[in-house]
């Protein structure tokens, strides 16, 4: 189904060129000052805008504040397009209200990428338009507290940080006795290493070595071209129900998530934090250019994505949440994800 996007820029030029690039896909209209913008996001009440800052009545920030403000349009998707590319500016445009940035001059096929995105990343947390009630209802059970500029948050940064390191040497005296007892258990069911370890694509792209506990047979990398015909998600993600390369005390494991708790270590030396985007075992050249925005945080033993469907969610639906948390990650949307996480492992939902 199309969506309604108001482009809202003083210049005809740029209006003709992204009308006709979105008009293919979306019902467009355009406002070429802050008054008609507001005016027309009233009356029609778009499902995206974009919006320029530098605008001739009013700046873009104050147009967005003003729509903010507005009953129709309190929740609706607004990407900014400005020139002005600094830290600083995105921050000011973030916190009068904008969802997403684009600096000028951009590539019309990146631009188109990123509306799409926006819309999908909606879809995947609203329930209330027409336009963004999914074939398959995704529930986000949290309140996004924070606007979009939480990924400039150093205070925050710093103290997750320290959070991490707290909770791993909390948590040392009771998970070392519980990682020799699984160690045990994993070698007198199968033959094979104890510990499974894999390169993962982290903070900036870097990849590092994870450490889990092996729930598959030892061979199961080898086996997995053999079954890629029975995969049950869009490669490069790789799912089967019920996989037969799952070893019995694996699946335990696999359905309690203890087959996780080696990466206390990658916590505790800070390649990962508790909360954050899965890491994947894939290389970051695999990543769309919208998708790379997922690697600007650590990644994290649980986040939003495993809370609202685990194993469920496709690749590019896991992206979208995980971009949706990064730019609005809080201390509380962290407490509620951890306490979230807690409920979905002890009811093994979407575990696989």
């Amino acid at each position: 189904m199309s969506a309604k996007i108001l482009i809202v820029d003083d210049s005809v030029a740029m209006t003709k060129l992204i009308s006709l690039s979105l008009k293919q896909e979306h019902k467009v209209k355009i406002a070429h000052n802050g008054l008609d913008a507001i005016m027309l996001a009233k009356e029609w009440r778009p499902d995206l805008i974009l919006l320029d800052i530098m605008m001739p009545d009013m700046d873009g920030t104050e147009v967005c504040n003003r729509l903010r403000q507005m009953e129709g349009t309190a929740h609706t998707p607004v990407i900014m397009v400005s020139a002005k590319s600094t830290i600083d500016d995105k921050v000011i445009g973030f916190e009068n209200g904008a969802d997403d940035y684009i600096t000028k001059p951009f590539n019309i096929a990146d631009l188109k990428m990123r509306v799409n995105s926006r819309l999908r990343r909606v879809r995947a947390t609203t329930v209330d338009s027409p336009y963004y009630a999914p074939t398959r209802v995704i529930s986000v059970p949290l309140a996004f507290h924070y606007k979009r500029s939480g990924v400039f948050r150093k205070r925050y940064q710093v103290t997750k940080r320290l959070f991490d390191i707290a909770i791993c040497l909390i948590a040392a005296p009771i998970a070392i006795p519980l990682l020799f007892f699984i160690a045990l258990a994993v070698r007198l069911d199968s033959p094979g290493k104890v510990v499974f370890v894999q390169y993962r694509t982290g903070k900036h792209g870097n990849r590092f070595k994870i450490y889990k506990f092996r729930t598959m047979v030892e061979n199961a990398e080898e086996l997995k071209e053999q079954y890629l015909y029975l995969n049950e998600l869009t490669w490069p993600d790789f799912k089967i129900t019920n996989d037969p390369r799952v070893t019995k005390v694996g699946k335990f494991l696999r359905r309690s998530s203890l087959d996780e708790l080696p990466q206390l270590w990658n916590i505790f030396i800070g390649e990962m934090s508790f909360v954050g985007p899965r890491p994947t075992s894939f290389k970051p050249d695999t990543y769309q250019l919208w998708q790379t925005e997922r690697l600007e945080v650590s990644p994290g033993l649980t986040g939003l994505w495993q809370v609202v469907g685990r194993s469920e969610l496709d690749f590019i639906e896991r992206v979208e949440l995980d971009i949706e948390y990064i730019e609005r990650q809080s201390w509380r949307l962290d407490m509620e994800i951890l306490i979230q996480t807690f409920w979905a492992v002890v009811g093994g939902r979407g575990a696989s």
